[in-house]
């Protein structure tokens, strides 16, 4: 939810064009009012995340080499068997959702599936969830970029900074908007999985 704000953009993000250097956009707003209303507060949820991370990098900042960080923006991950089939417009796993009485065909009507797409766009696979973090914890994260000279230096979304890496984490799925390159060369892991076959 750190990167929700661009599920709704105009004109809207084409496949794999979602990176991890461009500005948080926190909170996703759901079109379906059911749906919100199942699924509670998620810009409070994706503040805190982004809280988490901007901590990582000031202790990076501060105390690279003896610690680094890799933070990796997960995706959307349910508990137990974390099938694709059981995902929902509302954007959490049907265990934490209130109950308002409504079927998932009845939530997907007004806005015609958008917000389950977006959903299933950012779905993590638990083969694909202990890949990331396997490789996250060997890596070694560098005290300088070769391409920090094309970072726009004073900005403060940089998502590669001294002893600090921050990378997505989802499954490989069908025109999700997320960019994985970066999350490919650094950790030398390609997603598996897809949450639409």
């Amino acid at each position: 939810h750190t990167m929700g704000g661009y599920k709704d953009v105009d004109p809207p993000l084409e496949a794999g064009t979602l990176g991890p250097d461009l500005p948080p956009k926190v909170g996703t707003k759901l079109l379906d009012p059911v749906a919100l209303e199942a699924s509670g507060d998620s810009v409070a949820y994706g503040a805190a995340k982004l809280c988490g991370e901007r901590l990582a990098a000031s202790l990076a900042a501060l105390h690279a080499p003896r610690t680094t960080f890799v933070c990796l923006r997960v995706g959307w991950c349910q508990p137990g068997d974390n099938l694709p089939e059981t995902l929902s417009a509302a954007g959490s796993p049907p265990e934490f959702q209130s109950d308002t009485g409504v079927s998932e065909e009845e939530k997907r009507g007004e806005n015609g599936g958008t917000d389950e797409l977006w959903f299933k766009g950012m779905w993590l696979s638990n083969r694909d969830f202990l890949a990331y973090f396997e490789a996250a914890l060997g890596i070694e994260v560098p005290l300088a970029w070769d391409d920090d000279k094309n970072q726009l230096s004073k900005s403060p979304h940089r998502h590669k900074r001294r002893g600090f890496l921050l990378l997505y984490a989802m499954s490989r799925n069908t025109n999700a908007k997320w960019d994985l390159k970066d999350t490919e060369k650094y950790l030398g892991v390609k997603s598996q999985d897809d949450s639409f076959r």
